[in-house]
């Protein structure tokens, strides 16, 4: 990974690390263009998953996709701005538990698939500032959040899903959508029973306006640990070129500010699915992101990643006759 910049701020580390992210043409093999009549010959009937297979296999600089070490990572934190600290900290913890040790769909799919599963947990007890009275996290608590996400990569995956299970997580979201894009909190935060979720999110963008001009300060001030962790795990996925799935609303939001931060940072990035949050298709037009899947899946914690590598594995699988 490159070297950052340790004399100014934090968030100027984090510029570095974008600024130098390697593009899609550098530094990779002649093996890939070689093999490329190969890959092209398998992925004909393939339809849509042509593209994704491809792009995977471009990025893994790979004659052939390789999907053999997957990784379903699900970042969970707690937002300030979800309710009273005592309450929000109890109901994350349960939601932590829950993807650790209970019945969930996404572990039993990952161990189906042969995939690593891991719950990384951000402050979980400590939860982000109230974005309605305050900033969400300070610069520094912000970086810090970006770097421990980047410890993503050190778990050896080719691929790998981001999901999200923070608590607050999609009000969050909302609103840093609304500070990238623009619109109503109705259109950001909208769907049912989200009445609440809705007058949050006004009252933040109210109390910030004019201080959301640069995509990682409408981070801090809106995204909580978990947000900003996955920010750092998109980073650090593009310098080891290792192809990211995202999940959900909350994931393809991350996306989002670095994609503000810098056009073509998430080239590496595919949406695996098209999930229930009104929002979602939304957000995946500005991010020019078209869905593997479209099952109205209604949680982001993996799920959707895990069934859309399902079945990139299985069209994959269908490219190994063709490597001789």
């Amino acid at each position: 990974m490159t070297e950052t910049n340790t004399t100014g701020r934090p968030f100027d580390d984090i510029r570095a690390l974008v600024k130098n992210m390697p593009m899609l043409s550098e530094g990779f093999s002649s093996d890939v263009s070689r093999n490329e009549a190969v890959l092209g010959r398998g992925l004909r009937p393939m339809g849509q998953l042509a593209d994704s297979l491809e792009a995977i296999a471009h990025w893994q600089d790979s004659p052939m996709p390789r999907l053999a070490r997957p990784l379903i990572a699900v970042f969970a934190g707690t937002h300030g701005v979800a309710g009273e600290k005592a309450e929000i900290v109890k109901a994350s913890q349960e939601r932590v538990a829950s993807l650790t040790e209970g019945a969930v769909a996404v572990r039993g799919i990952a161990g189906e698939l042969g995939a690593a599963f891991k719950v990384y947990e951000f402050g979980t007890d400590y939860p982000s500032a109230d974005f309605t009275e305050g900033a969400s996290l300070t610069e520094h608590e912000c970086a810090a959040a970006i770097a421990f996400g980047m410890e993503v990569v050190a778990e050896g995956a080719d691929v790998i899903v981001l999901g999200a299970a923070g608590f607050g997580a999609a009000t969050a979201a909302a609103a840093i959508n609304i500070a990238l894009f623009g619109g109503a909190a109705e259109y950001w935060a909208g769907g049912e029973g989200a009445a609440r979720r809705i007058a949050v999110v006004e009252a933040g963008i109210k109390a910030h306006r004019g201080e959301t001009s640069d995509p990682l300060e409408i981070l801090r001030l809106f995204g909580g640990r978990d947000i900003a962790g996955l920010v750092g795990a998109i980073i650090a996925a593009r310098h080891q070129r290792i192809p990211i799935l995202l999940d959900g609303y909350v994931s393809c939001t991350a996306a989002a500010i670095l994609h503000a931060l810098l056009p073509g940072a998430t080239q590496h990035c595919q949406a695996s699915h098209l999930s229930a949050e009104p929002a979602h298709d939304a957000l995946l037009s500005r991010l020019d992101l078209d869905p593997i899947l479209d099952m109205k899946i209604n949680i982001g914690d993996g799920t959707g990643g895990a069934l859309a590598l399902s079945v990139l594995k299985g069209a994959a699988a269908g490219l190994t006759s063709l490597k001789a």
